[in-house]
């Protein structure tokens, strides 16, 4: 046995010994041994390793190989001149890992154990080398972590946030979407506990709440998140979020970790409230459509009758006085009727262009006059204007203007701004990317309770005795039907703001705010009036006669086409046709004017409704009407618009 010394270590290495080490190598797959030279020269090398050198095919028995230089047979990347007297130094170099490229270009990774070993036929120290392929292993950490990547890149690509943790709650991976949701990076959340960055409260009682880790742990299901829970992100911003925490199982089927899957609904929600208020609001206007065409023939009844009365009596009379008042508290009745029709289903605005600045001061200094409560404008010069029904948005300031000054009993200020905007998704609005001109109008008032501030769009709902509760539902009724959007912040005591969306147009207008003077105008002519209702066709008829006009009747569209026919045949037309558009169980004025118009393309009809806000009054001249009227008349409107359709051309 010969002693060598390498290094700082003794190696005793015999025949016997290499032989079993030999023996041993190759019952194994993927092994082999070989020796050489420090001037590179092979003394020996076994099947195993031609067979990892891919060298079988060349060299049929291992003693054909020796002679040759390693260099040869080896395409090493490691210095071979500093590698060797390493061995020479150490005694060992064991555990190298390197690539290498066979001769037969196949590319393969093995670990070398190199000793120095005492060759006793040249009597001088070689290297003996134990080599091991672990190809295999490589490309199956190579895939490894290919699916590693792939899972890391789809985990920071999916919409929602995931988190995963060890068993004790320990974070150990937070993928893009849970970044941003929670506001912690990837490299922060090393070694926190979840708890630490995924802040969540109870949105109701605003308490801090914590994941059930140990409930998931001890029955080994999934826990869906309560509904209503609120992620607080490191910037304080407040989210609702749903999701649910999974157990983690390896493939004993034990429990290593937790993952966390959540995602932000807050925008998802407010859409959904939105609609719940949407579906209120239409079970209010099936209720209102069926109303007003009733309601609108008894106010047309007496109101037409105290107008015609108070033709007959001199102005002066204690009489007229009283019939003035009655009048009032009508036409109040009529503007209750108006404020239900908003709620009606076929309801659409009238819109034209209108300047949005100079409405918002009309009405808040028309509201705040004669009050405590003063006015502060805050409009961004150049502001643009909107396509809008005047009459409508005009309510709608005067409902918001009203609040604010009803919220200030003791007096103070309401200030009012407005802005132009552009709306997209990093809003969260639930509107169109577009041009907007934004409205706020903020009191300093009472404020609303957390509680009530949910349910001020609900029709009915109020919390004033005084009041019907439909002011506010009217107002988010009319900003839906504009494609807008209004929504509302209060606190107790702090005051209330209201935020109102309107689309935006172009065109630079202005508001006329003249207001128009009432006259009542007489004429002459003959004139065909269609109404199924009793009431209405005998007031009506009197009040035309009393401004000068010859009236025959029509209950049905059938009846006034034949009158009309008639009339025109006999040489003794009608000067106009006044045709109401809905006509229970028979043909109205819709379809009346399309026979009628036919007949005689020169006709002169108006159109009367109770449904101001019908698609036909936004459009009455495509359907062959001069004008429109609505229900219930007014006696200055009625004569102007009589004398306006009959005298043209």
């Amino acid at each position: 046995m010969r002693s060598i010394q390498g290094g700082n270590n003794l190696y005793k290495l015999n025949k016997e010994e290499f032989d079993a080490i030999r023996k041993e190598a190759m019952g194994f797959a993927g092994i082999g041994i070989y020796r050489y030279t420090f001037d590179g020269t092979v003394l020996f090398m076994d099947r195993g390793t031609l067979k990892i050198l891919d060298l079988e095919d060349k060299f049929s028995e291992t003693s054909d190989v020796a002679g040759k230089n390693i260099s040869e047979l080896l395409n090493y990347i490691i210095p071979r001149g500093a590698f060797r007297e390493k061995v020479r130094k150490h005694g060992h170099v064991k555990g190298l890992e390197y690539p290498f490229q066979t001769l037969g270009g196949m590319k393969k990774w093995v670990i070398h154990d190199s000793y120095l070993v005492y060759d006793k036929n040249l009597n001088e120290d070689v290297i003996q080398v134990i080599i091991h392929d672990i190809t295999d292993l490589k490309v199956a950490e190579e895939l490894l972590e290919a699916e590693k990547e792939r899972l890391t890149v789809t985990l920071r690509s999916i919409g929602e946030g995931v988190i995963t943790t060890d068993i004790e709650g320990r974070v150990l991976l937070v993928n893009k979407a849970g970044e941003e949701l929670t506001g912690w990076k990837q490299e922060e959340t090393a070694g926190k506990h979840l708890s630490e960055i995924f802040n969540i409260m109870n949105s109701n009682t605003r308490e801090k709440s914590a994941l059930p880790l140990d409930r998931v742990l001890k029955t080994g299901k999934n826990f869906s998140f309560p509904a209503r829970i609120f992620l607080v992100s490191t910037d304080g911003t407040e989210r609702l979020i749903s999701g649910s925490i999974s157990p983690i199982f390896d493939r004993d089927n034990k429990i290593i970790g937790f993952v966390i899957v959540f995602q932000d609904i807050t925008e998802k929600v407010g859409l959904e409230e939105e609609l719940l208020k949407a579906r209120k609001l239409e079970s209010v206007g099936v209720l209102a459509s069926g109303i007003a065409h009733d309601f609108n023939n008894i106010l047309t009844g007496v109101i037409g009758n105290i107008s015609l009365a108070r033709m007959y009596i001199n102005s002066e009379e204690k009489a007229c006085e009283i019939l003035s008042e009655a009048e009032k508290a009508a036409l109040r009745a009529r503007a209750l009727t108006y404020q239900l029709l908003t709620f009606a289903k076929a309801g659409s605005p009238l819109k034209t262009p209108a300047s949005i600045s100079e409405l918002l001061k009309q009405i808040t200094n028309l509201v705040l006059s004669g009050s405590n409560v003063k006015a502060e404008f805050f409009i961004e010069n150049n502001l643009w204007s909107a396509e809008i029904d005047t009459g409508q948005i005009s309510k709608v300031i005067s409902n918001l203007i009203l609040n604010a000054r009803q919220a200030m009993p003791e007096g103070g200020t309401v200030q009012i701004t407005a802005e132009n905007i552009f709306s997209g998704k990093e809003q969260h609005l639930p509107l169109k990317p577009g041009k907007y001109v934004k409205i706020a109008i903020k009191d300093h008032g009472i404020g609303i309770s957390k509680k009530n501030l949910e349910k001020i769009f609900d029709p009915y709902f109020t919390t004033k005795q005084e009041n019907s509760g439909l002011g506010l539902s009217e107002t988010y009724s009319l900003i839906k039907k504009h494609n807008g959007f209004i929504t509302a912040e209060s606190k107790l005591r702090a005051g209330t703001n209201f935020y109102i969306y309107l689309p935006a147009c172009q065109k630079d207008v202005a508001i006329n705010s003249e207001k128009q003077k009432e006259n009542i105008v007489t004429g002459k002519g003959k004139i065909l009036l269609l109404d199924d209702e009793d009431t209405v066709r005998t007031v009506t008829g009197k009040i035309l006669n009393r401004l000068g006009y010859n009236v025959d009747f029509a209950k049905n569209g059938t009846e006034a086409i034949e009158i009309y026919k008639k009339a025109k045949e006999n040489g003794i037309p009608f000067d106009t046709v006044i045709m109401d558009l809905t006509i229970p169980g028979g043909i109205g004025g819709k379809e009346a004017i399309q026979e009628l118009v036919i007949f005689d393309p020169e006709i002169k009809a108006i159109v009367s409704s109770g449904y101001t806000a019908d698609s036909i009054v936004s459009d009455y001249r495509k359907y062959g009407f001069s004008a429109f009227i609505a229900k219930p008349y007014k006696l200055s409107e009625l004569s102007e618009i009589l004398h306006k359709v009959i005298s043209s051309g």
